[in-house]
């Protein structure tokens, strides 16, 4: 088995100087392709700041790995996870965007919503892996019900090893919301989630308590506010199927002013 580490390092992206790109610096998507093309198992292992685009690189290696900057004790952790000693991996904190997608935006402009979008909440393109992506060693099964205060969530571990499994609930505005108001709104934003450790053949529970806050937009004057109408919550564990919920609120609100 190769593990084959890519990535970047301090000197390509640091304070006062950005990258021109988003790709693997130098040769390595070269030399990548050059070891993949051997035919043997290969275990890919992303070390990096800011996000890196693999276009090109994503079908061939037998798992891939985004450590980012792991720190002192990374090697250390990432030892103990390559080698099935722990597992309990998360969900990725970034959306992974193709390499053209540089080419796409104004990076000087730093309007979220301005076609094709900025990060998960308003990305309209096509993934390299969405943000909230996360696989493990393990496999879950999730099954939720909704309450007037809460969803309730099983989560149960299918597979041959012990693990964690991570459960998203994220938030979208109707519509009927979306055409009411003059200012972007999310095509989705995470509002919770839970991570929870299961031994094979266990399942647990887990929780959502429905609050206020799980409905806020930011109008266009900064205030958190709740508008009137339906409401959609999504509950997912970044892949496989997702458990769609929706709560009518009855009326606009002010959640939080702002006051800066």
């Amino acid at each position: 088995v190769v593990v084959l580490c890519l990535g970047d390092g301090h000197g390509d992206e640091y304070e006062s100087v950005d990258r021109v790109n988003i790709t693997l610096p130098g040769l390595q998507h070269a030399f990548a392709r050059m070891v993949l093309d051997l035919g043997k198992p290969v275990v890919m292992v992303l070390v990096n700041g800011g996000v890196i685009a693999i276009d090109g690189l994503i079908s061939d290696p037998n798992a891939i790995v985004e450590a980012f900057c792991p720190s002192m004790r990374g090697a250390e952790a990432l030892s103990m996870l390559l080698f099935g000693d722990a597992n309990r991996w998360g969900k990725l904190p970034v959306t992974m965007y193709p390499a053209d997608y540089v080419s796409q935006v104004d990076m000087y402009n730093f309007d979220m919503s301005l076609a094709p979008g900025r990060t998960y909440r308003y990305y309209t393109g096509p993934t390299l892996f969405p943000f909230g992506f996360g696989l493990s060693y393990a496999s879950f099964e999730l099954a939720c019900t909704q309450s007037p205060q809460a969803f309730e969530c099983n989560v149960k571990n299918t597979g041959p090893l012990a693990g964690d499994e991570v459960v998203m609930v994220y938030h979208r505005a109707s519509e009927a919301i979306r055409r009411s108001v003059s200012h972007p709104v999310p095509l989705t934003k995470l509002v919770d989630f839970e991570r929870v450790s299961l031994s094979v053949g266990e399942t647990g529970a887990l929780t959502f308590t429905i609050t206020p806050e799980y409905l806020v937009l930011t109008d266009e004057s900064g205030n958190e506010v709740v508008y009137a109408g339906v409401h959609y919550f999504d509950i997912t564990r970044g892949h496989g199927s997702v458990t769609t919920f929706s709560i009518t609120a009855p009326a606009y609100a002010v959640v939080r002013n702002n006051t800066v």
